[in-house]
């Protein structure tokens, strides 16, 4: 079973660059039994939310609708590390789960969580000691080296030898002893008891990956009003790469299809200064008109095609990729950064993965809605009309995964996600 949606696991020779390609898909890996749902590094649909620090979680609001500032459904958990980088990485979507709340901002909720890797800092902090030693030894190695006669005191004594001086000889030779006894060999350890102390610490420290329900009491950030956890039954999400081999037995014209494609990153792509009204470019001095299929239809049909390959996939992956649009950007969505930038740094936000309609034929949304109906409004409740409905979820996040307080304490930020529906 692959929980890691990134594949990239947690070992020093597992990490890799990044890379575009391929695009990783979740699909349906097995029911999780709910005492059994306590792996931070699961990655899953549904379930309850498990945090990398269990005694540290997030802030309350943002497990809460924005709209009827109810408790919100986990929708996706995924462990999806960095390359490269020095902490535990983890994608929380959250989403409610009435109907009236869906097509407003605000009814669905993106967390990124960080903790650091003891391992990954041990050996950052050991790199870090290695550059200071061999960069203080460089720098004593040129004090002595502009110093007349090797750094060695000079009086006019020495040119005579006289008896109440030292030869220029026995003083050069007393400089490189000294010298040698004073300068830290390669192989020595950093002298910072404090250092090692921090290093052996982390080392030692181990995970608790008991389920925590946040309270006010769990982190500063935790001010308000405890927030009940509701949650439908967790699955497992098995992942592989994506395959588009079968275009040709299903009859798909592939050229044409990424013919398409091809256009619709370079819309995607295309700054601000280069962007018309219409949806339009400019190319340089030439005027480049983008043949992108008109109609909510045809784009949903580019949609239908890419996902009917593989139609039992609830997730698609590819941090700094493109996502697979459910219909036509809107006009004020046509910005070079769909995300915007990250609240913390500033930095402009990457799309890192989407969530797709199938999730919904597997969570009980519609029978979880229908049970908070009251009485009187059951008889008449529609399956199709209560609960939450999207037809993709985009998932963009910070580009340089900022990490905004002290680098051993566990860390959440709210990122950005787009919600294409069904157009009207």
């Amino acid at each position: 079973m692959s929980k890691s949606i990134s594949n990239k696991g947690k070992g020093k020779n597992n990490k890799k660059k990044p890379t575009k390609d391929p695009i990783l898909l979740g699909f349906p890996d097995g029911s999780i039994e709910s005492d059994q749902d306590t792996d931070p590094f699961s990655t899953k649909i549904g379930g309850v939310p498990v945090w990398l620090q269990s005694d540290f979680a997030p802030p309350s609001e943002y497990l809460k609708c924005g709209i009827c500032k109810q408790a919100m459904y986990l929708l996706f958990q995924g462990y999806v590390p960095l390359p490269n980088s020095i902490y535990h990485r983890v994608i929380y979507v959250w989403a409610c789960n009435r109907r009236l709340c869906m097509r407003k901002e605000g009814s669905f909720s993106v967390v990124r969580s960080h903790l650091v890797d003891p391992e990954y800092l041990a050996a950052h902090r050991r790199k870090e000691e290695e550059k200071r030693k061999k960069e203080e030894q460089k720098l004593e190695q040129q004090k002595l080296a502009a110093q007349p006669f090797g750094g060695a005191g000079f009086q006019l004594g020495d040119l005579w030898g006289s008896s109440n001086t030292p030869s220029f000889s026995a003083a050069a030779s007393n400089a490189i002893t000294a010298t040698s006894s004073t300068t830290t060999t390669k192989d020595e350890k950093p002298t910072s008891t404090t250092t090692d102390t921090l290093t052996t610490s982390l080392e030692n420290m181990t995970l608790n990956t008991k389920t925590f329900i946040p309270s006010s009491s769990s982190n500063d950030n935790n001010k308000d009003s405890d927030v009940p956890i509701v949650n439908f039954p967790g699955e497992y999400l098995w992942i592989t790469e994506e395959d588009l081999n079968n275009y040709d037995a299903m009859g798909i014209d592939m050229e044409r299809y990424q013919q398409y494609i091809d256009l619709q990153n370079t819309l995607l792509e295309a700054p601000d200064e280069m962007m018309e009204e219409d949806g339009s470019t400019w190319g340089g001095e030439s005027y480049e008109k983008q043949q992108l299929p008109r109609g909510v239809d045809k784009q949903f049909k580019r949609f239908a095609e890419r996902v009917q390959l593989q139609p039992s996939q609830c997730v698609r992956y590819q941090w700094g990729g493109i996502p697979l649009l459910y219909h036509q950007l809107q006009q004020h969505q046509q910005e070079p950064s769909l995300g915007g930038h990250c609240s913390q740094c500033g930095s402009p936000r990457v799309f890192e993965l989407q969530l797709m309609p199938n999730i919904l034929s597997l969570l009980p949304t519609s029978d979880y809605a229908s049970a908070q109906l009251e009485d009187n409004n059951k008889k008449n409740a529609n399956s199709w009309d209560i609960g939450m409905e999207f037809g993709t979820v985009l998932v963009f996040v910070c580009e340089n995964d900022c990490h905004s307080v002290d680098i051993e304490q566990p860390y959440y930020i709210k990122e950005h996600v787009l919600v294409q529906y069904e157009l009207d």
